[in-house]
C-alpha cells in the first residue's frame, strides 16, 4: 500500500480565468495592470507569511494606495468567489484518484487558505477518497519546508510515498529530498516520473500504481 499525495493549484485544479480576470470580476470594473500586479504582490505575501485574511489585507493595502473606493472586506468575499466559481478539474487525475483510493491512502497536500483550499476540494467531490488534508497556513508551514513533508508522512502510515505536483522548486525537489517518489506535471526538470500534462500523469499512475 501506498501513501499518494497530490498538490491542489496546477495539479488537480486549474482556472477557466486568468488571475488578472478574476480580479477585475471582483472588482466589477476593468483594472490596471500596476493595480493587479501590485494587488497579487501583496497577496502572495499573505500568504507565504501565513498572515490572517490575506485577500483582505492585500485589497486594504490597494485601497490605501489607489483610492479605488472599493470596501476590502466585501471585494475579498468577491475575490473568493470569482476564484471558487473559475476552478476547473483535471477530471482524468481526479478519476484516477478514486480509483486509487480503493487500494491505497490519498492525501492533498497544498499552500495556501484554509477555507479557500477546503473549498476547492469541495469542488471537486473527492473527499469521501481522500484520506487526509494538509493545507500550509493552517499548519503554519508551507512547502517547500521539508517540515510539512515529514508531518504529511507522520499523517499517512505507508510502505512507499508519492508526491504529484506542478512545480518543480517548491514540489518535487523536497519531495524527493524527504523520500517520496515524485511525478512532476511539467517536466521540465528531473523527477522520478515526468509527465506534461495532468492527462499524462493520469495515465502514468495507470501503469506504474496497482
Amino acid at each position: 500500500m501506498a501513501a499518494i499525495y497530490f498538490d491542489l493549484d496546477g495539479t488537480l485544479i486549474t482556472y477557466g480565468k486568468d488571475f488578472h480576470d478574476l480580479f477585475e470580476a471582483a472588482m466589477g470594473f476593468q483594472v490596471d495592470k500596476e493595480v493587479h500586479e501590485y494587488r497579487t504582490e501583496q497577496l502572495l505575501g499573505n500568504i507565504k507569511e501565513m498572515k490572517e485574511k490575506p485577500y483582505r489585507n492585500a485589497l486594504e493595502k490597494v485601497e490605501e494606495k489607489y483610492e479605488l473606493g472599493i470596501d476590502p472586506e466585501k471585494a475579498a468575499e468577491r475575490r473568493i468567489e470569482t476564484e471558487l466559481d473559475s476552478v476547473q478539474p483535471h477530471q482524468e487525475l481526479v478519476n484516477v484518484l478514486k480509483k486509487l483510493s480503493e487500494n491505497h491512502k490519498i492525501g492533498i497536500l497544498t499552500n495556501g487558505v484554509g477555507e479557500v483550499q477546503r473549498k476547492k476540494i469541495e469542488k471537486l467531490g473527492i473527499e469521501e477518497h481522500v484520506d487526509e488534508i494538509i493545507i500550509s497556513n493552517p499548519e503554519g508551514v508551507r512547502k517547500p519546508d521539508p517540515k510539512i513533508f515529514q508531518l504529511a508522512k507522520e499523517r499517512l502510515n505507508a510502505e512507499n510515498y508519492i508526491y504529484i505536483g506542478d512545480t518543480y522548486e517548491e514540489d518535487i525537489l523536497p519531495a524527493k529530498e524527504q523520500g517520496f517518489k515524485t511525478i512532476y506535471v511539467s517536466g521540465e526538470k528531473e523527477a522520478d516520473l515526468q509527465a506534461q500534462s495532468p492527462e499524462k500523469v493520469a495515465e502514468i499512475l495507470k501503469l506504474v500504481i496497482r
